[in-house]
C-alpha cells in the first residue's frame, strides 16, 4: 500500500486511541494488515519483479511519503491530540521506512534478531498486477476516506451531567 493511506490510518488511530502506548503500536500493527488487503503500490507500477526500486518507482515513493507527512502535519496541526495522531502516521509507516533507507535498511533485512519482521511483512502482501487497478487504487481510497473521516470528526463537547442536581 501507498505511503500516504498507511499514514492517515495511524494518524485516525491516535485520534481513535488517544494514548500513545495504545495507539502507537496499533498503528505499527495495523500496517501489516493493510498490506493484506489488495493493493496497488509503486513497486507493482513502476518496479522490476524481483529488482530493487527503479528511478521512478523511488521518486513515486518519496513523494508519496512527503505527501502523507504534509497531509497528515495539515490535518492535525491544531488537534488537542496531534502528537499521539502524528506518532500514530510515523509508526504507521516505520516498517517501509526503516527497509528503504541504506544502510540501516541492508542492515535491518539481515540481521537474525529483525529479519524476520522483514520476511513477515512479505510474506503476505497482497500487490494486485496494474491491470486491476480499480481494486487496487479502490481499497486505499478507502481507507484513506475512512481515516480522513475519524480524523475530521468533530468531538460533542462535554456535557454536564449534574445538571438539575441530578448527582
Amino acid at each position: 500500500m501507498m505511503a500516504t493511506p498507511h499514514m492517515l490510518a495511524g494518524a485516525a488511530i491516535g485520534r481513535g486511541l488517544r494514548r500513545a502506548w495504545l495507539a502507537w503500536p496499533v498503528a505499527f500493527g495495523t500496517h501489516f494488515l493493510l498490506d493484506l488487503t489488495p493493493h496497488l503500490d509503486e513497486h507493482a507500477m513502476f518496479g522490476v519483479e524481483h529488482g530493487g526500486p527503479t528511478p521512478v518507482e523511488a521518486t513515486v515513493g518519496i513523494l508519496n511519503f512527503v505527501l502523507g507527512l504534509v497531509l497528515v502535519g495539515w490535518l492535525v496541526w491544531r488537534q488537542p491530540d496531534r502528537r499521539v495522531m502524528l506518532g500514530g502516521a510515523i509508526f504507521a509507516i516505520l516498517i517501509d521506512v526503516i527497509e528503504k533507507i541504506p544502510p540501516l535498511g541492508t542492515w535491518f533485512m539481515v540481521w537474525p534478531g529483525t529479519a524476520w519482521i522483514t520476511q513477515f511483512h512479505h510474506a503476505f502482501q497482497h500487490n494486485v498486477a496494474p491491470s486491476r487497478w480499480p481494486l487496487g487504487i479502490g481499497t486505499q481510497v478507502a481507507v484513506v476516506a475512512l481515516s480522513l473521516a475519524v480524523v475530521l470528526h468533530r468531538r460533542p463537547a462535554a456535557t454536564n451531567s449534574c445538571r438539575g442536581g441530578g448527582c
